[in-house]
């Protein structure tokens, strides 16, 4: 991997220096929630696995900057034929127009990530009343549905056995208590 002069490398370091900082967060704050409880696992059991992939992951990718060769931009030769040239040219000025349009998201992007953001916040508020299930159940179909493109049915379908599988993993193997609705019918029925 070559890794070009300038402002995309102190940009990766940033980033990275950022991802570490996050990371080490996590698992601070992961550490105060307790790691393990009398049913199974504790509530800051994920978070601090999540805060130590992301360490992990900086570590090596700072390994990946520090091994990388540090080399410019390569400029065409004038010696070489013309049509070697102007293919040189042509590669060379694609990778700046893909490196241009990869900073900033296009309006169907924006779109796409405010009904992400949205469909996070509102699973977040309607969680007391609903309980995990229907809010992870219908964060999963609106996601599907809009940023998926899937059709309702096949977003409604992945999104309650994506759903029914996590209360497995978590409820059942290892004995986390997700949160229960407060609605009372919802909650007789072990949503």
């Amino acid at each position: 991997m070559k890794v070009l002069l300038g402002t995309q490398h102190t940009i990766e370091w940033i980033v990275l220096g950022a991802t570490l900082v996050v990371g080490l967060a996590t698992v601070t704050l992961a550490t105060g929630y307790g790691v393990t409880a009398d049913p199974g696992v504790g509530a800051g059991f994920l978070p601090l696995v999540g805060g130590l992939g992301m360490i992990l992951g900086g570590a090596m990718w700072a390994i990946q900057l520090v091994r990388a060769p540090r080399t410019s931009a390569p400029e065409p030769d004038p010696e070489l034929e013309p049509a070697t040239s102007a293919a040189v040219a042509f590669l060379s000025s694609d990778n700046e127009e893909d490196a241009d349009e990869a900073e900033l998201p296009d309006r169907a992007g924006w779109i796409r990530i405010g009904v992400v953001v949205a469909a996070i916040a509102g699973a977040a508020l309607v969680l007391p009343t609903l309980g995990y299930t229907l809010s992870m159940a219908l964060m999963l179909a609106v996601v599907l549905t809009f940023v998926g493109k899937r059709t309702p049915l096949v977003a409604v379908g992945v999104a309650v056995a994506t759903t029914l599988a996590t209360r497995l993993v978590f409820d059942v193997w290892l004995g986390t208590a997700l949160p229960a609705s407060s609605i009372p019918f919802l909650a007789d029925w072990g949503l």
